[in-house]
């Protein structure tokens, strides 16, 4: 008061200000206090395959204030550890690396049910990507007008190549037929 500005104008602004200052904070302690979660809950770790938010990739590291996934297609992802507590984390590998994988075929003659499950079963049983601990699935899915549609499900030993696990898998199923003369479509 000594200085002639009203004390009463002072205490609005710094008041206003000070609120300000609180909103601005909220989200950095908000992530920060997430990173300290994320740390000692673990729900992820390094090395994880995971996918947060509609984003997938390898958890590169875990800060205070924010995650880094590494994509597949080689981006790194920077997501505030906030946004990692608030939404649904799929860890791919917190129990093991597999995935299971639904491939689906139709063959032009129904009558080929005999021929067509042992030779899909022995193309998955030579295949490095697939797990051989877990029994793979061949399902008759429909049958129309002649034509046999199968889903075939099986388990990837590794989730970030299941890409590679299904196209080889096809493309062996694609040789096996041509050498029998059994049609797809």
């Amino acid at each position: 008061s000594a200085s002639g500005l009203p004390i009463d104008k002072i205490t609005i602004v710094l008041g206003a200000l000070g609120v300000g200052i609180g909103l601005g904070l909220q989200s950095i302690v908000n992530n920060f206090v997430s990173g300290i979660i994320l740390i000692f809950d673990r729900p992820l770790k390094v090395g994880d395959s995971v996918e947060v938010g509609g984003r997938f990739g390898r958890v590169k590291e875990i800060g205070l204030r924010s995650s880094t996934l590494a994509t597949i297609d080689g981006a790194d992802v920077i997501i505030p550890n906030g946004d990692v507590l608030s939404q649904h984390i799929v860890n791919w590998t917190l129990g093991n690396t597999f995935q299971r994988i639904e491939l689906s075929l139709t063959i032009l003659s129904s009558d080929e049910r005999e021929t067509v499950m042992p030779i899909i079963k022995e193309v998955l049983k030579s295949s490095e990507r697939v797990v051989q601990k877990r029994e793979p699935l061949v399902l008759v899915d429909h049958i129309n007008n002649g034509e046999m549609t199968l889903k075939i499900f099986f388990w990837c030993d590794d989730v970030l190549k299941n890409d590679l696990a299904k196209s080889e898998v096809l493309y062996r199923l694609h040789q096996a037929f041509k050498e029998n003369e059994i049609y797809t479509k």
